[in-house]
Parts: structure tokens; sequence; C-alpha cells
């Protein structure tokens, strides 16, 4: 994860782990489904700046079983863009893109 500033990870992370669905971060980097579930929120987020100078933000997370996998992603890209405006205070565009890495009972 390139520097990200740990107030923004820490909004990053209240915003997702209250929406419900989620069951836990996911950990990007492991290739072992049993190491997959992570409780670091540094190893469940990719970040860049695109070439328009506009952070971006992947979000790697673990959902529930049964729920709508589309509904969860949205509201969770929702809620992060607005926790990051709210706070930041800037116009700033985010960029937040989901990944679902496995779906659990």
């Amino acid at each position: 994860m390139n520097n990200i500033d740990p107030f923004i990870i820490s909004i990053i992370y209240e915003s997702v782990i209250t929406i419900p669905g989620v069951v836990a971060l996911s950990n990007y980097h492991s290739n072992n489904p049993e190491n997959l579930k992570t409780k670091e929120i540094s190893k469940a987020i990719e970040f860049t700046i695109n070439h328009d100078k506009i952070p971006h933000f992947r979000l790697h997370v673990i959902l529930l079983n049964g729920v709508n996998i589309l509904d969860v992603m949205r509201e969770i890209q929702i809620r992060v863009k607005y926790e990051l405006e709210k706070n930041l205070k800037e116009s700033n565009n985010h960029i937040v893109t989901v990944a679902v890495d496995d779906l659990m009972l």
C-alpha cells in the first residue's frame, strides 16, 4: 500500500465495517484461502493515483453468503466516498472500487 494517511485509513475502515453484509476485510496479497480474512485494513486497500491525480482506492472484502452482492458493493462505494469527502473537506473526487474476494456463511 502506498503511503496513505492513517486518518484516511481509519475513515475507510470505520465506513466499511459498519455496512450490513460485510463479514471481514480481505488480504489481497494472500494466495491461501485460509489467510484471506484480515483485521488489518492496510492489507485490504490498494491505493493508486491515476493520471488525472485522482486518488483510487480498491477495497477487498469478504461478504456474507446470501446478500445482494451488487447492493453491498454499491453501499461500500457510496459510504466511503461520502465519508472521505465529508472528513477531508475536499472537492477532490475519489475513485472507490470494491473487490469481493470470498463469501462466508
